[in-house]
């Protein structure tokens, strides 16, 4: 009787502790939801692949949160990178820059690289200022500025979000490499 009570005590506070955890983790989440709904409001019209990228953002700072430590140091550094890549399309279009032609399509993808090139540096000099973790801070503010510049860049498809992560890896990785030499 006392085993199975203790076990009850035990389950109990591993509960509050996971909802501790998870309540601690809202708050970092919340600008996820803020940048869903300004590429919601950008684009004029609610598309499912912004709605479905959002929830993904959301939830990807949710569960680094969550999971605390490094993991948690990453989302900010990620929403802020992924900021570029986010505005940087409604900006050109917003300057006037209508895409109607093969050649034109071509520049406006060419902001979610300059976008995606602008990311990886905000992330590879926050990398280097770390004293350790940096692949797993990478990693994980990698991901979260992918998904936030996604939003922006699936206006331009598949390759424009695949311009934004080649945009940023190729910035960002180096640090990796360095940081092992």
């Amino acid at each position: 009787m006392v085993s199975s009570e203790l076990e009850r005590l035990q389950r109990r506070a591993r509960r509050a502790y996971e909802w501790g955890r998870l309540r601690a983790a809202l708050p970092g989440a919340l600008p996820a939801v803020g940048v869903t709904v300004i590429a919601a409001v950008l684009q004029h019209r609610l598309k499912p692949s912004v709605l479905m990228l959002g929830a993904l953002l959301v939830l990807l700072c949710l569960g680094l949160g969550w999971w605390g430590r490094q993991w948690n140091r990453a989302v900010a550094p990620g929403l802020l990178a992924g900021l570029f890549p986010l505005l940087l399309p409604f900006v050109v279009s917003g300057a006037g820059h209508v895409c109607y032609t093969g050649g034109c399509r071509a520049f406006c993808l060419m902001t979610c690289v300059g976008g995606g090139l602008a990311a990886g540096a905000v992330l590879a000099f926050a990398a280097l200022r770390l004293p350790e973790g940096h692949e797993r801070f990478l990693l994980a503010s990698g991901t979260v500025a992918t998904l936030c510049g996604a939003l922006g860049c699936v206006l331009y498809g598949l390759s424009g979000v695949l311009g934004l992560v080649a945009g940023l890896a190729l910035v960002s990785m180096p640090v990796l490499v360095l940081r092992r030499a």
